[in-house]
């Protein structure tokens, strides 16, 4: 028996960004996670979605995640439409890019070191109300004879 050997051709893949996110067809809800995931990572997030479903789709993903991380920005919108040729027959679909980014923090400012607070006035009388409680005479009780 011959055994023989496939070789397989490599697929085409795209390049894609880490930081660019691409929505499809399944529920906004699936696209959060890897959505703050880029946001947290890289700082910025590139929603890109084609189709009038997957459009709603991707603005409904940039909404729920200006919601969920406090301070995004929103660089312009790209809305257009792209052409290809399939089975002879020009096609034209709607796409749609959201671009949010999380602002750079400031450099922040030398800060003054910070003076020393006088001690609490409260520390000394609890320390004496748990000496007071220690000397204290303890009345020892006689058993009664029965």
């Amino acid at each position: 028996m011959m055994t023989s050997v496939i070789q397989e051709t490599p697929s085409q893949t795209t390049d894609i960004p880490p930081h660019v996110l691409i929505v499809g067809k399944k529920n906004a809800l699936d696209y959060i996670a890897p959505a703050l995931f880029r946001i947290g990572t890289l700082g910025e997030l590139l929603i890109k979605a084609k189709g009038s479903l997957s459009i709603v789709t991707a603005v409904n993903v940039a909404e729920m995640v200006k919601h969920d991380v406090a301070g995004l920005e929103t660089q312009p919108i790209r809305i257009g439409t792209s052409e290809f040729v399939a089975d002879g027959i020009t096609r034209r679909v709607s796409f749609i890019e959201i671009h949010l980014t999380r602002p750079k923090p400031e450099p922040a400012l030398p800060s003054m070191p910070a003076l020393a607070s006088p001690p609490a006035l409260e520390a000394p009388k609890k320390k004496a109300a748990r000496k007071k409680a220690a000397t204290r005479k303890r009345t020892v009780r006689k058993k009664a004879d029965a």
